[in-house]
C-alpha cells in the first residue's frame, strides 16, 4: 500500500513535469496504479470488517448479557 501510494505521488510529479506527449502515457500508468492500489484498499478494509464482525460473534457467544449491557446503558454525563 505505501509502495503504490509513493509511487502515485512520484508518478503525479513527473506528469506536472513532462510534455504534452509523455502526459498521455504517464495518465494511463497512473490510472492503472489508482485502480490498483484502490482495489488493495476495499479489500483490506473488507479484511477489517470481517475480523471486527467475528470478533462481535465470539463476544456474543461467549457472554450474551455481557455483550447486550453497553449496547442499552445510558451514557454518563456531568462531573
Amino acid at each position: 500500500m505505501d509502495t503504490l501510494r509513493k509511487q502515485k505521488r512520484k508518478l503525479k510529479k513527473q506528469i506536472r513535469a513532462a510534455s504534452s506527449e509523455e502526459t498521455n502515457g504517464l495518465l494511463v500508468i497512473w490510472r492503472q496504479l489508482k485502480a490498483r492500489h484502490s482495489a488493495l484498499s476495499r479489500a483490506e478494509s473488507a479484511r477489517k470488517k470481517h475480523r471486527k464482525k467475528r470478533k462481535n460473534q465470539e463476544r456474543f457467544i461467549r457472554d450474551p448479557f455481557k455483550f447486550a449491557r453497553p449496547l442499552f446503558l445510558q451514557p454518563k454525563s456531568g462531573t
